[in-house]
């Protein structure tokens, strides 16, 4: 947890802003407090403990536990309690109120930064790093949050979430501005739009990369899905902020544009829109590499980069329109693109020796990303494409018939394995995912519930003109076997896989 707060503060300034009634019993706005906590286990002496009701627990049942471990002020619910002894403050909402604490304990950094906020379904982690590289070519001290971890200024740490909680998140800012950044991009997850945990950013610019099934598990309905996403632009933007998003294929893209606070309102295509505000043409994509020129409002530049595919392309548009957004210069943006690689396990090479497979780890986890992921992939096979797929158990199981259906349909032959079956039976998972392959593409099919075996085998099987696509996991360097964690990082799978081969091939020799 980032440290950079003042020493105190009073409950009145802590609460400020707070939505609904603020009743003080014991104390007052002028109470000082030592730090704000959320989790029972870490509170001391002289804290404020916010009590948060969450999906699956009720934090009140600790407040004997925190007043017991000394918290001085434990900030309630209404109505989720009869009665507490010491002193306390009754809210209307105590989750509702928690991003505004937060920013309140940590002097609101949003405010000393010019910030961009992703979404989409696929491609929020690409894009930020991209942003990223632009700042840092820049050499604009800057701050990036997403999956594969949070960057502040110098150094980068784990990331226990797309988008961090409030005080977490907060907290980070705050680190970033005491070092010296005037800039970051983060990742805004439809979950975190959900739950408010960005209040009170407002941000300079915002994006949207793309849309597809994902996270039912979460949200009721596509619908809802969608009008999460919307309001990363209807409720997080600058007046005079600017939204992009990639519009190609994308109807919901028109919808995310709309509820832009902003009417700086940018499209980003490919050539299906002729009159977006950010277009690109003589567009190029050998396998090694896009090509293009793209036009702004802010000027042309000439787009080279190495990464592939007509998504990456999409992922590239809306980083220059948040870059523009940012305030950097085109010719800088222009400079940056072509030392840029995107985010690790996002379509991420494995090395090997020249006479191996080509074998690609990548992050594609919805029907929609594995069959974009399938469709580059193809573009540069030579022989045949081999897929490893699982999906994520206590997840969405609408979308596991979709994705072995794609993924049995784009491969040649596809290794239908785990992913992070959690809480449920692997084989069950797997039995969902085959369910609506026809027999025509039955043949195709391996069913190998270990998944380090699956990449082995499928490594092993190849030749040196075929494909092997790992996809599920990307960045991940652990598996979710019920509830235990473990280490599993199929890039090292796949090397030691590669390896095995190199061997065998030269005791032949």
């Amino acid at each position: 947890m980032p440290t950079s707060k003042s020493t105190a503060i009073c409950l009145g300034d802590l609460l400020a802003n707070c939505d609904g009634e603020v009743t003080y019993e014991g104390c007052d706005a002028t109470t000082s407090i030592r730090d704000v906590v959320v989790d029972s286990r870490v509170v001391k002496s002289g804290d404020a403990f916010v009590a948060v009701v969450g999906a699956t627990n009720d934090a009140h049942r600790f407040v004997d536990t925190v007043r017991e471990a000394g918290a001085a002020v434990v900030i309630a619910q209404r109505g989720r309690l009869e009665s507490i002894t010491g002193p306390h403050v009754w809210l209307d909402d105590t989750a509702a109120a928690l991003p505004t604490i937060a920013a309140n304990r940590f002097g609101h950094p949003a405010h000393k930064l010019r910030l961009a906020g992703i979404t989409g379904t696929n491609g929020k982690t690409t894009t930020a790093h991209l942003v990223a590289g632009v700042l840092r070519h820049a050499a604009s001290p800057h701050i990036r949050l997403g999956t594969t971890g949070n960057w502040v200024v110098d150094r980068e740490d784990a990331a226990g979430f797309t988008t961090p909680f409030p005080l977490e998140l907060q907290g980070l800012l705050a680190d970033a501005v005491s070092r010296g950044a005037v800039t970051g991009v983060m990742e805004v997850s439809s979950h975190a739009l959900e739950q408010g945990r960005a209040k009170p950013i407002v941000y300079a610019a915002v994006g949207l990369t793309s849309f597809s099934q994902d996270h039912l598990e979460f949200h009721p309905t596509m619908e809802a899905y969608l009008e999460a996403k919307c309001r990363l632009a209807r409720e997080y933007l600058r007046a005079d902020g600017i939204a992009v998003a990639a519009v190609d294929g994308q109807p919901a893209a028109s919808r995310f544009l709309a509820a832009a606070a902003s009417p700086q309102r940018w499209r980003a295509s490919q050539g299906a829109v002729p009159d977006a505000e950010i277009r690109a043409h003589t567009i190029r994509d050998d396998g090694a590499g896009l090509r293009a020129q793209v036009d702004t409002p802010m000027g042309s530049l000439a787009l080279a980069s190495p990464l592939v595919g007509d998504f990456n392309l999409d992922n590239l548009l809306v980083t220059i329109g948040l870059s523009l957004g940012l305030g950097i210069d085109t010719n800088v943006i222009e400079d940056a693109l072509p030392n840029l690689h995107g985010a690790p396990g996002r379509l991420e090479r494995v090395r090997a020796a020249p006479d191996s497979p080509v074998v690609f780890v990548d992050y594609a986890h919805t029907p929609d990303a594995v069959q974009r992921a399938i469709a580059v992939v193809r573009g540069i096979c030579r022989g045949q494409l081999f897929v490893v797929l699982g999906c994520g158990g206590d997840r969405d199981r609408s979308k596991r018939a979709v994705m072995g259906r794609v993924a049995s349909t784009g491969a040649d032959r596809f290794w239908a394995t785990s992913d992070n079956p959690r809480t449920e039976d692997p084989e069950q998972i797997i039995d969902d995912m085959l369910a609506d392959i026809d027999g025509e593409q039955r043949h195709k099919v391996v069913r190998c519930c270990d998944r380090g075996a699956a990449i082995a085998d499928a490594i092993g099987t190849a030749s040196s003109n075929d494909v092997v696509l790992i996809a599920g996991k990307g960045h991940e360097d652990y598996q979710v076997l019920g509830t235990q964690r473990i280490h599993f990082d199929d890039r090292e799978h796949a090397i030691a896989a590669l390896g095995r081969r190199s061997k065998k091939s030269g005791a032949s020799a």
